[in-house]
Order: structure tokens, then sequence, then C-alpha cells
């Protein structure tokens, strides 16, 4: 369908598509109104489309009303819709119409009076759901003395508006809280977020209310650092309640962030046991390395579903426990479950096995054991072409180091059955076998002025520390180091390591950039480090990146897990900081 409407808006199957619309059966308007949403040009209007929308805002179905104002919306543009919200009679056309029209208003919120007699209609509304929009969207660009007269309008209508919004087939996944706290984002209005959720999340509040502001939570834990903290005494009261819908989204909200689960880490360890949070409490605790979690995370493993954070949360436990025998166990036996996952229908990467070498690969030295295990599925995924499959393997072999010796010849053949392969087992071989030969021959396959080997960083810094450079490596060295990106981030340890006090000012000249980049801050932070004294002209850098009230803009398409990799962020720079400060004592 794509397809037919880039080569002819106008062309036959589109002119069917269209006319399917009116179909006798409503969930096939239904799929068809969310299509034509779907192929509306972004910088277009549509006008066939449009009116096809206009007809079905009359529809019967509830579903089908809300999928044609969307498509009215993105059809005929915000403009038009804006007049059409206004003279419809129907409370469902109407609220779907006020609320696919909110991203536009998003959008035009801080461009002048663009909006203002639309958003001031819409305040005056008869319908508590437009009237809470257009009471947000007014928060956009309204003056901080109108301020608290807005927030008293929309949470005057918060509760009829949250029982209005986001019905089938609107498309819009904003609940009522969310659209409040974009608002209070928007404007960076911090305190205020963290007031009204202490407002709303209170026992006595109703449901919809509660829920409303444990989504300004969320909200506010992803958008201001100081959130978790301001707010994990507020969302502690709300799971020391006995089970409820409140409490299990607050659970959701408190276990999203790292911190706000450590802070709470004492309470969410005795809900490990309830079966409705189990999995989520348990993924979080393990993932700041609480090791009360292990035996839940170890059930989810056997269980063969799992949870999205299991394998983040059992590397980070490996780390923590003092007798790891459990966790290699339970993998062995996963392992042995699950080979051939992939050609039995399961993809790798959701598997249990990937979660369980996931768990091998973070004990190191300790899963020497599993080697066995681990060489098996290398063997079998080399068998059927998994390359993907074959590279967290080798990944994790190599980090088990020297006791992963019998799976040497099977590496080498991993690392000439295929070219993108072979550089991480040349990696893994050099680190099991501690033979410099390895890194010495790899390096001098490739060119003098080397650009591209995403294992060289590594070479590099072992042989640094292993006998040192050779003259072409150095100078191999020095060509990766001079451009700017990832690898000049990477191979920054192996220079410094290599070259000492005289590569300081070209160090410092290129490491600071990369200090507020998520994607290059660990291995440029790293350096600095290793620096020790020589590093202290950027600890200015540091408290400026550490005293951020924002969270560093991470893109990982999910807010939550962006949320996480500025914790981590946060806490390597703390941790640079403080190796530094105790280098010049």
């Amino acid at each position: 369908m794509f397809e037919a409407f880039e080569s002819d808006r106008g062309g036959a199957v589109v002119r069917r598509l269209l006319a399917r619309a009116v179909d006798t059966s409503p969930d096939l308007r239904l799929v068809v109104l969310r299509l034509l949403g779907d192929l509306c040009p972004q910088a277009d209007t549509w006008p066939a489309a449009a009116d096809v929308a206009v007809g079905a805002l009359g529809d019967p179905d509830d579903r089908v009303r809300r999928a044609a104002a969307r498509l009215f919306v993105a059809a005929a543009g915000p403009e038009e819709a804006a007049g059409v919200l206004f003279g419809s009679s129907d409370p469902v056309a109407r609220t779907a119409l006020a609320e696919a029209l909110w991203p536009p208003l998003l959008q035009f919120g801080d461009r002048g009076n663009q909006w203002a007699e639309t958003v001031g209609r819409m305040r005056r509304d008869e319908l508590p759901a437009v009237r809470f929009l257009g009471a947000c969207s007014a928060l956009l660009s309204a003056d901080p003395p109108d301020w608290p007269m807005l927030d008293a309008a929309v949470r005057a209508d918060l509760v009829p508006a949250a029982e209005a919004l986001g019905g089938v087939g609107g498309r819009i996944s904003w609940r009522a809280g969310e659209r409040w706290a974009i608002a209070l984002r928007r404007r960076d209005r911090e305190q205020d977020a963290y007031a009204t959720v202490a407002q709303l999340v209170r026992a006595g509040e109703g449901e919809l209310a509660r829920q409303a502001g444990l989504g300004i939570a969320g909200e506010a834990m992803w958008t201001w650092r100081a959130a978790p903290a301001r707010l994990a005494p507020v969302l502690s009261a709300v799971l020391a309640e006995p089970a409820s819908a409140v409490c299990t989204s607050a659970v959701g909200v408190v276990c999203a962030s790292l911190t706000a689960t450590r802070l709470v880490a004492d309470q969410l360890a005795e809900m490990v046991v309830e079966s409705r949070v189990s999995a989520t409490v348990a993924t979080a605790l393990g993932c700041v390395g609480d090791a009360r979690a292990v035996p839940e995370l170890l059930r989810l493993l056997r269980g063969g579903q799992p949870h999205p954070r299991l394998g983040e949360a059992l590397a980070a436990v490996a780390l923590a426990v003092s007798d790891p025998t459990s966790l290699v166990a339970t993998a062995q036996h996963v392992l042995a479950e699950h080979q051939g996952s992939c050609h039995q229908g399961q993809d790798w990467h959701s598997s249990p096995a990937l979660v369980a070498v996931r768990c091998l690969s973070a004990l190191g030295p300790d899963a020497a054991v599993a080697v066995p295990d681990l060489t098996a599925v290398l063997a079998e995924a080399m068998e059927r072409g998994a390359l993907a499959e074959g590279r967290l393997v080798v990944s994790a072999l190599e980090e088990i180091g020297a006791a992963a010796a019998p799976a040497v010849p099977l590496l080498r053949q991993f690392a000439v059955s295929n070219d993108a392969a072979a550089d991480l087992a040349v990696r893994a071989l050099l680190r099991i076998t501690g033979n410099r030969r390895i890194a010495d021959d790899h390096l001098d396959s490739r060119p003098e002025e080397l650009r591209r080997c995403r294992i060289a960083p590594d070479l590099f810094d072992w042989l640094v520390q292993h006998g040192g450079l050779t003259d072409r490596q150095v100078r191999q060295l020095n060509h990766l180091f001079t451009p700017p990106g990832l690898m000049q981030a990477r191979v920054a340890i192996a220079y410094w390591r290599q070259h000492g006090p005289p590569a300081v000012p070209a160090l410092l000249g290129t490491l600071p950039q990369y200090l507020d980049d998520e994607a290059y801050a660990r291995p440029a932070m790293e350096a600095l480090a290793a620096m020790g004294p020589h590093a202290q002209p950027v600890i200015p850098a540091l408290d400026r990146l550490i005293a951020s009230r924002h969270r560093t803009a991470v893109y990982l398409g999910d807010f939550d897990a962006e949320m996480r990799a500025d914790e981590q962020h946060l806490q390597l720079a703390l941790t640079t900081r403080a190796q530094i400060i105790a280098s010049l004592s």
C-alpha cells in the first residue's frame, strides 16, 4: 500500500482503499481508516482522504469515529480540523478530534498566538476532555503568573478527561497525566511536577487521579535527575499499600529507575515473592546488583520466557554474588535445553539461551566450568551459520579467559569462517592464550594508516601492557587516535599508556568533547581516570556534567532505557571525578 501511494496517490489501488472505508464490516472500516491515516503525507494535505474521514465522523461505531478524527486531522490539516471540532455535536468525535489535535498543538505551543483562539475555545468547551486538552495546551505558552489558574483547570477536569481520552481507534497512547506532565516538562517546572505528584498519589484520591500522578512521576524521572530521589519517599508510601492497580503502576515507575530502585531496595526485596510484580521487582533489583533477587531471577530464566531486562539483571548481579554456583548451574541447564533455539522457531535475541550466555560472560573466570557448554553452543551455531549467536558465545569465552583454553581450536576455526566475525575471535584468542603473536599478526595484516578495526583499541591496550608496541604499531595507534569520533575515544587509554605525559595536551584537547555523549563517554572517562593527576583540568567539565539538572540526551527508542543510560552515565562521571581527585593526594 505504501508503494502504491508513493507511486500514484490517485491511482487505482489507493482509490479502492478509499472506497473500502464504507465497508459493511466496522472492523474493516477501522483498519482502512487507520491505514489511510498512516499513509497521509506529513507536509501536505490529502483532500480525498479528508472527505472519507468527514463521512466516517458520523459512523455508528465509536472506534471508527475516533480513527476518522485522527485521519481528518492528518489529511485536512489542523486548522481545518479545529473548525470541524467546534461544529460537531458528537462527544466521541469531538473528543477524538481534540485528542488528534494535541500533537500539532504541542508543535505550535511556543509559536506566538497562532493557536490562541483555538485553545481559548477548547478551554471553554462543554466537554471536560476538550477543556482539559485546552488547558494543557495553554500551559505550553502561558506566562508563569497564569500557571496556578491553568493547573487548577487541568486538575478540575483530570478525572473525566482520563475516562474519555485514549479510546480504541484514536491511536494516541498518552494518558491524561502524561499530557499534563508534558506541559510541565516543556516549561521546565520541576518543583511543580514534584508537588503535583505528591498531591495526586495520596491515598485519599481516586484511582484515575493517582494513576495520572504516577504518569507525571514517570515523566519527571525521565526529565530531571533529581526526580528519583525526590519522589522515592512519595512512591514508597504507595508501595506499602495493599495490592492494587495503583500499587502495581507505582512498582513500574520505581523499578524503571536505577536510582529509585536503590533507594527503596529493602521494600522491593519484600515484594519479590508477589507474583503480580515479581518479575519487574527482581529484574530491577538485579540491575542494581542486589543479590536478594537471584532466586527469582533464576526462576525466570528457567521458566523460558525471559523478562526484557533479565539479561541485564543477571549480568549485573553476577558481579555482586559471593557464590556464583547457582548462576552457573542454571545457565548450563538453560544452554543444554535451548541449543538450536533459532532453527526451532525461537528468536535467539529473545531466548533464554542468550540470557544464559550473558550471565556466563559477566561471571568471567567464575564460569570456567561452563566452557564445554559454551563450546557446544558455538559449534552448533557455526554449523548452522548463525553468526550472531556465535559472536555472543565468543565474547563469553573471551571473558572467561585462560580457563577457556579448550575452546581455542574451535575459536581458530571461527576466526576464519567469516570475515565479519574474525575480529572478535582474534581478540578472544589473545585474551585466552596470552600469545601476543596473535595481536601482532592481526595488526600486521592491517594498513599502517589504520582507519577501521573495531578490536584495534583493545589489542593496542593489551600490547602496551604486555611488552609494548612495535614502531609500526605506534604509527597505527597514532593514526587511529587522530580522526575525531568513537575510535578516538576508545583508543585514548592505549594512547596515554603508550605516550605518557607528553600526550596530555592532545588528550585534554580531545576527550572533554565526549564527556556528555553517552555513547563515547565511557572510554573517554576511563582514559581520563587512567591519566590520574594529569586529568585535573577536566574536573570543571565533569562538574558541569554532574551538576546538570536534566538528563543527558540519549536516543534508544525507550524512555526508561534512556533514563537508566543517563543514570549510569552520571555514576561514571562521579566515579571518574573521584578517581582523579584521589590521584592528586
